[in-house]
């Protein structure tokens, strides 16, 4: 049976035998609707998924300058580091 880990409150990790997915939080279209997750990236291990996500945040910054793309970085080092890796 798979395993699921919150990493933040926009992403989630969940694995089983084969893969290791990536899902993103999807806010609701509708008024009422419920949340759902959707899927980013499926990945063969923990550390791929980890490094999927700081290679997804940064590229999200648009890579406009040095000092957005450090904070992005140093923002996601800090995630990782309150996370119990097994």
């Amino acid at each position: 049976k798979g395993r699921a880990m919150n990493i933040s409150e926009k992403y989630k990790i969940e694995s089983d035998d084969m893969n290791v997915v990536v899902y993103k939080k999807q806010k609701p279209r509708k008024p009422g609707a419920r949340e759902s997750w959707r899927p980013l990236g499926y990945l063969s291990s923990f550390q791929q998924a980890l490094k999927f996500l700081v290679d997804n945040e940064i590229n999200g910054t648009g890579l406009t300058d040095f000092k957005t793309v450090g904070a992005k970085q140093q923002e996601l080092y800090d995630l990782i580091n309150t996370l119990q890796l097994p």
